[in-house]
Parts: structure tokens; C-alpha cells; sequence
């Protein structure tokens, strides 16, 4: 079964801030682009950190074949072409075999768009935005980004988000309105002490992840960061004084403890949203 690559044209107030980024899975288009954009919130573009107020239009576009594998009218390469508004407008008249428009399906019309606009919240209101960091378990990724769905709060994915090749502490400043993360950690590395045979080893967390953790603890401090962790044989977690540590359960307690760290923390939710 083939799975369809979106692909996202914004045409911004900056013109050097504009331009088409291909290839992108349907769940994080929904999740990077189209979520946070409808709700009137900044959004990740191409490295680069968007206001919605200034995107000027919005083209979504979709194709079996990756970008690269498609031509425009005057035979020319989808990717690498540079003038992009032709491109587009090529794609909007039918003229590019594979490619089709979507945009309508993703968001609402542009009378809606402009309404939300209007209700971004100032600099002294919360976005209700979430820090999480996380490895390589995508499972548990999707159940922690399910749940703050659910509990109508914005996951932020530092590990995922661009960053234009600056460093965490200069990003960090992207995001003042944030004061809570939480840290998935997974058994995605084996490691071995010196001179212990490769028989005894031991599992632990991406190494970018633990220097995330402490980051975020220096940042936050340990009441506003939340680890969860995957329960495994032989998987060692950092063992950080007062650090908040939850198991992540099949059981799903974890949900219980994620409510009240958030709610502890000063951010109102809605127990019943994520326990149904």
C-alpha cells in the first residue's frame, strides 16, 4: 500500500522566510504545521519559527513519489527549481502529474484562519505549551503526545524541532512562554564500563536526550520536569536527586501521575479527557 508525502507551501511577510518543505508524513504535518497554525500559535517552517499572523497563503499538496521524483511543465526538477511560486501555481493548475492539492483538507477556510488570528494570546498568557524531549520509542512518543492532545495542551519535541544549527540554550529563547517538560527515556543504546565483557551490557538512553534532561533541570528545576520511563531489564535511568521519575506502564498510571505533576505545576486540565 503506498502512504501519500505532504508537502507545505507557506508564502510569508519575510520573503526569505517563505518556501515549500517536501516529504512530510500526514501526522507531522498535523502535529508541526496544521495544529499549532489553526490555533493561531508559532510554528516550526523549515527551521525557522513562523507567526501565523504573517503567512500570507498556504498550499498543501500531496504525491505517492517523493518531490524529487516529480516535474514541472518545463521539465525541470520539483526540488530543486527555485522559483517556488511558479512551482506552486503549477501545481495549482494541474500541471505537475502526481501532485495534488489538499490544503482544504487540513485547514479551514481562510474566514476561520483569520478569526483564530485574532485570538492569539499576548505575551502574558500561557500558550499551554509542553516541552518533550524523547529517544527512539515511537510508541512511546505517540502515547505521550495522544494524551496532551487530549488534554488540549501543545507538545513541543525538542529532539524533532529545527534549530536554524544553534544550540539548545539559544532556542530555549524561542520558547519563554514553556515552564514544563517532560523527558521520555527508552532503552536505545547498550554500553559497557571498561575492560566488562560485551556479554554484560547494559542498555540506556540516547546520550542527546540525557544532556536534554539536564538542560531542562537547570532551565525549569526538578519540579518542572517529569521523566518517564520504559520499564526493561538492565535499562539504568539517571539517578539525579529529588529528579521526578514515572514508570511507563501498560497499565497506564502513568496517566494518573502526568495529571498531577501538570496540574501541580499551575496548568488546568481535564482529567477526564485522557482517562476515558
Amino acid at each position: 500500500m503506498q502512504i501519500p508525502k505532504y508537502h507545505i507551501y507557506v508564502d510569508y511577510s519575510e520573503p526569505e522566510k517563505s518556501g515549500i518543505r517536501y516529504n512530510v508524513s500526514q501526522e507531522e504535518l498535523v502535529r508541526v504545521f496544521a495544529t499549532p497554525f489553526v490555533a493561531g500559535q508559532s510554528f516550526w517552517f523549515m527551521g525557522r519559527l513562523l507567526n501565523p499572523i504573517k503567512v500570507t497563503k498556504i498550499v498543501i499538496f500531496w504525491s505517492y513519489e517523493t518531490a524529487d521524483k516529480l516535474t514541472l511543465p518545463n521539465q525541470e526538477n520539483l526540488v530543486t527549481f527555485k522559483d517556488k511560486k511558479y512551482v506552486i501555481q503549477s501545481i495549482i493548475n494541474s500541471k505537475v502529474k502526481g501532485a495534488y492539492v489538499c490544503t482544504e483538507k487540513f485547514l479551514p477556510s481562510e474566514k476561520t484562519l483569520m478569526f483564530n488570528q485574532l485570538f492569539i494570546p499576548s505575551s502574558g498568557v500561557a500558550l499551554r505549551r509542553i516541552f518533550v524531549v524523547s529517544g527512539k520509542d515511537a510508541e512511546m512518543k505517540k502515547s505521550i503526545i495522544g494524551a496532551l492532545t487530549k488534554l488540549k495542551l501543545v507538545p513541543l519535541l525538542l529532539c524533532e524541532e529545527p534549530s536554524q544549527g544553534r544550540k539548545i540554550a539559544e532556542c530555549f529563547a524561542d520558547f519563554t512562554d514553556v515552564s514544563f517538560a517532560l523527558v521520555l527515556l527508552s532503552p536505545d543504546e547498550y554500553y559497557c564500563t571498561k575492560n566488562e565483557a560485551l556479554t554484560k551490557q547494559k542498555l540506556k538512553p540516547q546520550q542527546q536526550v540525557i544532556f536534554h534532561l539536564g538542560f531542562l533541570l537547570g532551565k525549569l528545576g526538578k519540579n518542572k520536569v517529569l521523566v518517564l520511563f520504559r520499564e526493561c531489564e538492565g535499562f539504568q535511568i539517571p539517578d539525579i536527586e529529588g529528579l521526578k521519575t514515572v514508570a511507563f506502564d501498560d497499565r497506564e498510571s502513568w496517566k494518573l501521575a502526568l495529571i498531577r505533576e501538570l496540574s501541580d505545576s499551575g496548568l488546568r486540565v481535564d482529567a477526564d479527557n485522557i482517562l476515558k
